[in-house]
């Protein structure tokens, strides 16, 4: 019997660890001080290599530095157009998904290459993104197979 309960509060001890070590890290201090600030908004379009506008692609901003915290996407309208809410001070590249996948690519254009630097409060305009649907088709079944627009 005394075997049995060494091993239940063996299990429980183990299990409470793990539970604890799963959680996520607390934040540092300067994210946290930057969460503080207004946020930066970041205005833009999403085009195919064309010019033709890309419809319900997700465009997330990536950090380009520690202590950033990471926001949600914001998504195209039928003009390719977006709206970011960022965390500020700080520099972003961006991803662009569409239907849950992401796809990072070689080419120049890629948007993990474009660099935008934002302050608290500020808007930034006229961010251009690419989204090279034959880029994404090369990387990914997922990819569409054209440049998705509205009807």
């Amino acid at each position: 019997m005394r075997d049995a309960r060494t091993r239940v509060a063996t299990i429980a001890a183990a299990a409470l660890i793990a539970g604890t070590c799963a959680s996520p890290p607390r934040p540092r201090e300067a994210a946290l001080r930057i969460a503080k600030n207004p946020p930066a908004i970041i205005e833009g379009r999403v085009t195919d290599p064309t010019g033709h506008p890309a419809a319900g692609i997700g465009v997330r901003g990536i950090p380009r530095g520690e202590d950033i915290p990471w926001t949600a996407p914001a998504f195209t309208d039928c003009e390719g157009r977006f709206r970011l809410a960022v965390p500020a001070p700080a520099a972003y590249a961006f991803l662009l998904s569409w239907k849950d996948t992401a796809v990072l690519t070689p080419d120049s254009d890629d948007p993990s290459n474009v660099a935008v630097s934002a302050q608290p409060g500020q808007t930034v305009s006229g961010v251009a993104l690419v989204f090279d649907a034959e880029e994404w088709r090369r990387a990914t079944d997922a990819a569409p197979e054209t440049t998705p627009s509205c009807p």
